[in-house]
């Protein structure tokens, strides 16, 4: 699988209680609407304003949410991130080369930035499911479809950059191309990388239209486009509880859990430590390599059932004696055991990281991104 790969140049709450621990991303200037942020295995609803946002967090907007993040100085960045309505992203943070490192994961929906460099090369990485940019101080913004091809589940979603200040390198693999300021440019699956025509005052609002755009085409025949993500949803469901299991069984998730809770200093030499990195390390990977498909099926079929709520839709028939309207109750009925599982599930791979100090768990670059299964 190739991925487009795009590079900006430059011519007392809650949350302020759970896992301060991890590297501080930055905090809350705006928040209204639905909003949840999963952290340290739990899920935090309704943030408020000056609450802070850690790395490792997963910020998740409603339909009528929107986040705005005053970046902290820890990334080498200054500037705001903006969230809106209907995404599902997470917050990573470490150090590349003694500089900061910070990276964006985007499972459904559309971000903006306008960030700057304060320290030295610092960089900021946002992905989706066909896209990795790094980010040198500009004003973006990158949107994911809710569309994909209805008969592909596993299709990568089409994704949209706009860039208002400096320029963009976009490259998918097969081609670089350099977007200006004032330049829109599109990839969609199995498509070369195009410029959609849009005047310079129109580029700001143009992502909205063509998320509008990509709702409507889904809306066109929703119960068609549902069918082969209930198929995939079922199978991938069922493949993660199978991975899920032996982790939940395991005592080492609740003993790092324990012990950082109490401040507990980590020797990762210690034969003990060790002993239990090599243990959880397998139920990691198993459950990570069937997470990075499922989170961007279950968020996607999240999205849609907002879409189709209250509508005829509901009502059509997805498989004998099942309408579309009855599964996705039961893909919202799963909405907070699966919330709380993954929150559980990534705080005990950032501790795990903490135990391995030569590096991350695993790579972005394993081969499983790149397997049948991947988008």
């Amino acid at each position: 699988m190739k991925r487009l790969v795009i590079g900006i140049l430059l011519a007392a709450s809650a949350l302020a209680a759970a896992a301060l621990a991890s590297p501080r991303f930055g905090e809350i200037d705006y928040a209204e609407g639905g909003i949840s942020i999963g952290r340290g295995g739990k899920v935090i609803n309704a943030p408020n304003i000056g609450d802070p946002i850690l790395a490792g967090d997963l910020i998740k907007t409603q339909a009528d949410g929107l986040l705005v993040i005053a970046v902290d100085k820890n990334t080498g960045m200054s500037g705001k991130l903006t969230v809106k309505s209907r995404s599902a992203l997470y917050l990573n943070l470490d150090e590349l080369k003694g500089e900061p490192r910070t990276s964006i994961q985007v499972l459904t929906g559309a971000i903006g930035s306008k960030v700057s460099k304060i320290s030295g090369s610092p960089t900021l990485n946002v992905t989706s499911s066909t896209a990795v940019m790094s980010v040198r101080g500009t004003e973006f913004e990158v949107l994911v479809s809710v569309n994909a091809d209805d008969t592909n589940a596993n299709s990568p979603q089409a994704t949209l950059i706009t860039c208002t200040e400096s320029k963009v390198a976009v490259n998918d693999g097969d081609e670089e191309v350099i977007v200006p300021a004032g330049k829109v440019l599109e990839k969609r699956p199995g498509e070369k990388l195009r410029f959609l025509p849009v005047a310079i005052s129109s580029v700001k609002g143009f992502g909205e239209r063509w998320m509008t755009q990509e709702i409507e085409a889904f809306k066109a025949d929703a119960p068609r486009a549902l069918v082969s993500y209930a198929k995939r949803y079922t199978d991938l469901s069922a493949k993660f509880a199978a991975a899920y299991a032996p982790f939940q069984k395991s005592p080492i998730p609740k003993l790092w859990a324990e012990q950082d809770r109490k401040g507990f200093k980590i020797d990762p030499m210690d034969p003990d430590v060790m002993r239990q990195n090599k243990e959880i390390a397998g139920y990691l990977f198993n459950i990570k390599k069937v997470l990075f498909v499922f989170e961007r099926v279950y968020y996607r079929m999240d999205q849609l059932a907002e879409l189709i709520a209250g509508t005829p839709d509901e009502k059509r028939e997805l498989r004998p004696g099942q309408s579309a309207g009855e599964f996705l109750r039961i893909v919202q009925a799963d909405r907070n055991t699966l919330a709380a599982e993954v929150a559980k599930y990534r705080y005990i791979e950032d501790l795990y990281r903490q135990r391995n100090p030569e590096g991350e768990a695993f790579s972005n670059d394993d081969d499983f991104f790149a397997s049948p299964d991947g988008f």
